[in-house]
């Protein structure tokens, strides 16, 4: 639904942007920081002005990761506020990604596009704009940001851009705002920065901030909560404490003898010479997750799966669910559909930082809990998961980003199991 503009509030630092005159704007101007801190929306509220101080002659546009993310991300959001708080008549077609805004009697000849791959920038070749709004610019192939400044030739031209920081090694933050920070006059001369943190959202209530504030801690915490570009380091699971996380095999089976579990579920990281992972998960109905059994260990196969499952079936006398297996290995899944009397098998692989997010947050909130007596090797694995620190990225090339490829099988598993069961059933 819309937002209602007639009971938006704004902090000192949007004010002082939405009084800022388009012809007093930069050439560039970049409003970035944490989730939720309304520079989005603070950009979309300012694009009326900047349309008519810049003018109809020449064309419009706005790009994000893909033309679904700015229609996703902006267009919700901007086209009924042009409609129904301004009287535009829109005409945009999806496919083409050509939009028509007809505000204060001007006609806008507009296109959306994308811009997050390699070859994004063919699509852009040869244009002359005067507007470009970049959402989400960090997720922007390099080279499309590279045509896109270059298209912007019109002596009234102007760029906008919001951003959620990534590391402090993106080319954005390297090429614009570091250099912006240090004071660059040539930066400066054309560039302009806007940071907001999300207590800048006057939108938002004291407890979900608070809320959100436990949801995340280290990098996590600096980039969506203080909006800050940091590098990710030390070890991904930084909150997990043996000793609050943590029970006896003793305490599980008297859960399970006093039915306290609603639910129970399994997920699994093939391997062979890296060792193959699968966990067996119990939940109860406080959303609070046990990992309560592991079968962990190189060159085992289906055979191996299959058997230890019916057998831990028979061990603790409930039925399992589901399992989400990698999907790496589809024929190895099959026969596992074929041998498991009925459990569902999934092959649904999350995307890695997504999925280390949700995670976190579950452990933060105190609801995972590890079977110290069986789960040994997930154990071993929460206390070395971690980034790559500065002399491996420096020296291996590696995304600073990503966890370090080493022990990471059960913690693989492990996100495939609770991240499907938290977007599939807890939402």
């Amino acid at each position: 639904m819309p937002i209602d503009w007639t009971k938006s509030k704004y902090s000192k630092k949007h004010r002082q942007f939405l009084s800022l005159r388009p012809e007093d704007m930069k050439f560039f101007t970049l409003c970035d920081g944490a989730v939720r801190s309304a520079k989005t929306l603070s950009i979309i509220y300012k694009i009326p002005q900047i349309f008519n101080f810049i003018g109809n002659e020449y064309l419009k546009v706005f790009s994000g990761y893909s033309k679904n993310t700015v229609r996703n991300n902006v267009l919700v959001e901007l086209l009924p506020y042009l409609k129904n708080y301004h009287g535009a008549q829109i005409k945009f077609n999806s496919a083409s990604g050509e939009l028509d805004i007809k505000l204060w009697g001007k006609l806008y000849n507009c296109l959306v596009v994308g811009g997050g791959k390699s070859d994004s920038d063919s699509n852009i070749q040869g244009a002359t704009w005067d507007f470009w709004y970049a959402n989400e610019l960090p997720k922007h192939h390099y080279g499309f940001y590279n045509m896109a400044l270059s298209r912007l030739t019109p002596e009234n031209a102007r760029a906008i851009a919001d951003s959620n920081p990534e590391s402090s090694n993106h080319w954005l933050y390297t090429e614009r705002i570091k250099p912006y920070l240090e004071n660059d006059k040539n930066i400066r001369s054309i560039f302009d920065y806007r940071h907001f943190t999300m207590e800048d959202n006057a939108n938002l209530s004291k407890a979900f901030i608070e809320n959100q504030k436990k949801l995340y801690t280290g990098v996590f915490e600096a980039r969506k909560i203080k909006g800050l570009w940091v590098v990710a380091e030390g070890l991904v699971y930084d909150t997990f404490s043996v000793k609050k996380h943590t029970c006896s095999h003793k305490q599980v089976l008297e859960k399970i003898n006093n039915s306290e579990f609603i639910d129970f579920f399994l997920g699994l990281d093939w391997g062979w010479r890296h060792p193959l992972s699968c966990g067996l998960y119990a939940v109860t109905k406080e959303k609070k997750y046990y990992k309560i059994d592991e079968l962990f260990g190189s060159k085992l196969c289906e055979d191996d799966v299959t058997g230890w499952i019916l057998k831990k079936q028979e061990e603790y006398g409930r039925y399992f669910r589901f399992i989400n297996a990698d999907n790496a290995r589809p024929e190895q899944n099959h026969k596992l559909r074929r041998s498991l009397n009925g459990i569902t098998v999934f092959e649904e692989k999350p995307k890695v930082i997504d999925s280390i997010a949700i995670v976190r947050s579950i452990i933060n909130y105190d609801r995972l809990i590890i079977n110290k007596d069986r789960c040994k090797n997930t154990l071993r694995e929460f206390g070395t998961y971690r980034y790559p620190n500065e002399d491996e990225r420096e020296n291996r090339i590696l995304d600073s980003d990503m966890p370090l490829k080493e022990n990471d099988d059960s913690m693989d598993e492990t996100r495939y199991a609770l991240n499907f069961y938290e977007t599939h059933y807890f939402t």
